[in-house]
């Protein structure tokens, strides 16, 4: 794993190498001291810094080379015609960074300080580390095969939706502006090209970002009317680099193709990559049509289509069998062929131990009064592991309780908390049913149903969390 920095960091030469800010350079009154340079882009410079606490955070810089310059640490326009239109985007950069402030969601940098300063303005965001989405996918990591590729998806498509909700766009979404975590959590950064809409019509912006093979062709003229269905085909754009292993023909050069009469130069990606689900390669297909009104128009829209199709045990189960080959347990006689690594059903017995699964969970036989229990992601209703003993209906408990999970993280995100529950505890009849989401992945939970006569409710929690500290995902 690299750290964000690492990843920004670009060479940067020229005139802009001497107006961006100098290492040490104090910032709002000291709060903040700047590291080093990071990248550069249309709307400014962004640092590595320190606050007073000395947490490593990211400072964006509102700082349109064009527009203006430095000048004895005061940023001033270029020219005297200038002058308005630094001052407007100087307020649009502020606005927006306050909206943007507004914002808590888990896969969502958070920007926690907008503020101004040498006549310019600034945000501090959140230090993210890990990778960015092609270095992630194209690295040796071998657990991101297509399974993680669809649940990443689907958590990105939600953050989207969250920010659309809000009435913004993102406007430069790319995968360099899509980061996987430590913990594998994909996390939209950069927002440098966001402003206000509605999804009607979007305001008139000042400048525009372009990233050739990633924007939608109404990014590229003047007067386009862009909204939420563009941020999806630059989504959408995105993963397809990641299905394909490379960017998407430029939407200007799918276009004057079209125009010119030859028809689309790109091909779709459905019936051309049989390790993904269809309906998933079909959604990226509708996503990245040329013409905005054929796209999806909304997040929300995009969501129920893949919830529609791609929440059914048939599916999801052959996306596991792809991802168990990935990392297979040890040998066994049992588990020597790929197939019998993953259950063809939600039941096992106490008698295999978790052995025939690439994950194991067999730990939890041993909380007294155990009936059954089960790994869970609530992303795609898959049961990754299970144990059962006696006769119990673990798949109908296992679904019932990731509508309980699906349910507790939307409230978190509806109420904008930044936190999580450690334990759900369900009275059923003579059972109690523990639901623990998992601290590093939330959408995942372990699952456990008990007899309620026989069972110590302390020592199941402890077990639980143990076993959660085992698990290899």
């Amino acid at each position: 794993m690299v750290a964000q920095e690492d990843v920004l960091q670009s060479d940067f030469d020229g005139d802009g190498a001497v107006e961006c800010l100098p290492n040490g350079t104090r910032l709002c009154h000291g709060q903040y001291t700047i590291v080093r340079f990071l990248s550069s882009g249309g709307f400014g410079f962004t640092y590595l810094a320190k606050d007073s606490l000395n947490r490593e955070v990211v400072i964006k810089e509102c700082f349109p080379t064009s527009l203006c310059r430095r000048n004895n640490g005061r940023v001033t326009a270029t020219r005297a015609d200038k002058l308005s239109s630094f001052a407007a985007l100087r307020d649009a950069f502020l606005s927006e960074a306050r909206h943007l402030a507004r914002l808590k969601h888990p896969n969502i940098v958070g920007v926690h300080h907008v503020f101004e300063d040498n006549d310019t303005a600034y945000m501090a965001l959140d230090y993210i580390q890990g990778q960015d989405l092609l270095d992630t996918a194209e690295g040796q990591d071998a657990a991101f095969g297509p399974y993680e590729v669809v649940a990443t998806a689907r958590k990105l498509i939600r953050a989207v939706g969250f920010i659309h909700d809000a009435g913004l766009l993102h406007g430069d979404i790319s995968p360099d502006n899509i980061f996987i975590n430590l913990s594998g959590e994909p996390i939209l950064i950069d927002f440098g090209a966001t402003r206000t809409t509605t999804l009607e019509s979007s305001e008139t912006q000042i400048f525009s970002i372009v990233k050739d093979g990633y924007s939608p062709h109404e990014f590229y003229f003047h007067g386009g009317r862009s909204g939420p269905w563009s941020d999806l085909y630059a989504l959408a754009a995105s993963l397809y680099h990641v299905v394909v292993g490379a960017p998407p023909t430029a939407a200007q050069v799918r276009m004057a193709r079209i125009a010119h009469g030859d028809g689309d130069p790109m091909l779709p990606l459905v019936g051309r990559f049989p390790d993904y689900p269809e309906p998933f390669l079909a959604s990226l297909d509708k996503a990245m049509s040329p013409f905005p009104a054929q796209r999806f128009q909304t997040a929300h829209e995009w969501e129920s289509c893949l919830h529609q199709h791609l929440d059914s045990e048939q599916t999801d189960m052959k996306l596991f069998r792809k991802a168990a080959r990935k990392k297979p347990p040890e040998q066994t006689e049992s588990s020597a062929h790929p197939e019998s690594a993953v259950p063809e059903t939600a039941q096992s017995t106490n008698a295999s131990k978790g052995t025939n699964m690439a994950i194991d969970i067999a730990e939890l036989t041993e909380i007294s009064g155990f009936i059954g229990g089960c790994l869970v992601d609530s992303e795609s209703g898959l049961m990754l592991a299970s144990e059962l003993v006696g006769q119990f209906d673990l798949e109908a408990a296992g679904a019932a309780n990731t509508e309980v999970v699906r349910a507790k993280n939307k409230a978190i995100k509806m109420l904008g908390l930044n936190d999580h529950i450690d334990d759900i505890l369900i009275s059923l009849g003579a059972q109690l049913h523990l639901i623990r989401p998992l601290e590093k992945n939330p959408s995942m939970f372990l699952y456990v149903a008990l007899d309620k006569k026989a069972a110590n409710l302390g020592l199941a929690r402890m077990q639980v969390k143990k076993v959660e500290k085992t698990l290899k995902l």
